[in-house]
């Protein structure tokens, strides 16, 4: 429930050496409103659209969270579309993250509480990048909790398909375990891990520098 300016400090570095396409999700950011229930492999095949249209028949991509989760399923079913991967705090089973935690998700109901320091109203910021108010909001939250509580659901042997050289980013507070990321980093045929000392979900922008550095040493190996 983020946009493209979570990753303004990248797409400043990145675009010095790299063609950057930074794109708000379906529904999320500056996109519009979809009557489809929002899924992974929905804004997946979104993301392979637009690269084509743009011109580009081969690309890497950078995703956090949601977008890396969306990364890995272009991957898996894009082989030859995709070149690289960075995957920032991404899960590729949506039990990686404590029932407490998914429970919570699964009957929160939004009560108007736009607290810029707390779930939901962390997001208020990117969803009013493209909408006029708040009246939506509570209808996409509940449709992205069905997202969050149901998928991903890969496998070790689909993961064990995937072709895309791939960056793991982890922080190590996360609120998902490392086991998590470690189980993932082993699956894959070809990655490499980097854990962020004293990062969260958010150490994308926790420590922006480190994270630029670790990624343009992958992206030009």
């Amino acid at each position: 429930m983020e946009s493209r300016d979570s990753f303004d400090q990248q797409v400043h570095e990145l675009s010095k050496t790299f063609t950057i396409v930074a794109l708000d999700s379906r529904e999320q950011g500056r996109s519009s409103r979809a009557d489809t229930q929002i899924s992974y492999t929905l804004m997946s095949k979104d993301v392979v659209a637009l690269a084509k249209h743009l011109g580009h028949d081969r690309i890497s991509i950078m995703g956090l969270s949601d977008g890396g989760v969306t990364a890995l399923t272009t991957a898996m079913n894009n082989p030859n579309f995709v070149d690289k991967l960075v995957l920032l705090g991404a899960n590729y089973h949506f039990e990686s993250y404590p029932e407490a935690t998914r429970s919570f998700i699964a009957n929160y109901k939004w009560d108007g509480n736009t607290n810029p320091n707390g779930y939901p109203g962390n997001f208020i910021e990117h969803y009013l990048t493209g909408q006029d108010d708040l009246t939506e909001f509570g209808d996409l939250l509940e449709e992205m909790s069905i997202m969050w509580t149901t998928s991903p659901t890969f496998t070790i042997s689909d993961l064990g398909t995937v072709q895309a050289k791939t960056l793991i980013i982890n922080g190590d507070r996360e609120d998902m375990g490392l086991d998590h990321a470690l189980s993932l980093y082993n699956a894959l045929p070809n990655a490499q891990l980097f854990i962020v000392p004293n990062g969260t979900h958010y150490a994308l922008a926790e420590k922006p520098e480190l994270i630029n550095s670790v990624t343009l040493e992958f992206l030009n190996q």
